[in-house]
């Protein structure tokens, strides 16, 4: 479903699910479901999760209980990948991963988390700008390579310290940065109506949170102007405006209320 069809009815209905995740015991598992069936609004998440419970099974029986147990026995079902060429939508399913044993980092991740929980064992996202990475019984993970990696082998961007981008990623911060993959891949396409759609199921996600708000309303108004739509664009960009803290983003977001305000000097209702 990449250019988000979906009757207003059942997208409705899925920015309320997002909406409800930020509220609720959502799991990693939930959130990715939620996040694929963006993608795919025909997605049976019982089918996922059946797969998902096949892979614990097997995983049982096989005698693994700790965390490099379980990476082995992901290995040896095929899912280490090296590398993704020609990455699209399907990278962030994790209903396409189950099939084909292809996905992105933060796919991966969710998978390895939720076997890991189905085994006992304490298993969380870690938000690592680029490549997004685990703990499983305090080891750090590569979800791409299923491996055990030592902090001292990464390199944190300049003006970053390494243990601030080792913080423990809400299941609501990990759908946002999902929906962050499908937004990248639908403007490399220059599909505004998608890239719209899926920056409304962030702001459902982050309803609670001022500062994140006011940025996606400003990208709100980006996209409406892309497509035209002027009055659209104008009533976001206030909204930012009302919101923004950030004195950087009040003055762009300033000044494409003015750009717009001069080009249509109607009265405002």
């Amino acid at each position: 479903m990449s250019e988000i069809k979906e009757p207003l009815s059942g997208r409705l209905a899925l920015l309320e699910e997002f909406r409800q995740s930020s509220e609720d015991a959502t799991t990693e598992l939930d959130m990715a479901l939620l996040v694929a069936n963006v993608i795919d609004e025909n997605l049976d998440a019982g089918k996922a999760r059946d797969g998902i419970q096949w892979l614990l099974d097997q995983a049982e029986s096989q005698g693994v209980t700790d965390v490099e147990g379980l990476l082995a026995f992901l290995r040896g079902q095929g899912f280490a990948q090296s590398s993704l060429d020609g990455v699209d939508l399907t990278h962030s399913s994790i209903d396409w991963l189950l099939q084909q044993h292809q996905g992105l980092p933060i796919v991966v991740a969710v998978l390895i988390i939720t076997l890991a929980h189905g085994l006992g064992l304490e298993a969380y996202g870690v938000n690592y700008p680029g490549h997004f990475l685990l703990r499983a019984q305090g080891d750090l993970v590569d979800p791409l390579s299923l491996a055990v990696v030592e902090p001292s082998s990464l390199q944190a961007p300049s003006g970053y310290d390494l243990d601030e981008l080792l913080v423990k990623a809400k299941p609501a911060t990990l759908g946002f940065r999902m929906l962050n993959n499908l937004k990248a891949y639908y403007l490399h396409l220059g599909n505004w109506q998608a890239t719209l759609a899926a920056t409304d199921y962030q702001l459902a996600i982050v309803h609670h949170e001022t500062g994140l708000k006011s940025l996606l309303h400003f990208e709100r108004g980006e996209y409406q102007q892309r497509m035209g739509d002027a009055e659209a664009a104008l009533a976001s960009y206030l909204l930012c405006l009302e919101l923004a803290g950030d004195e950087a983003l009040v003055a762009q977001a300033q000044e494409r209320v003015d750009e717009l305000m001069v080009k249509d000097d109607r009265p405002l209702h």
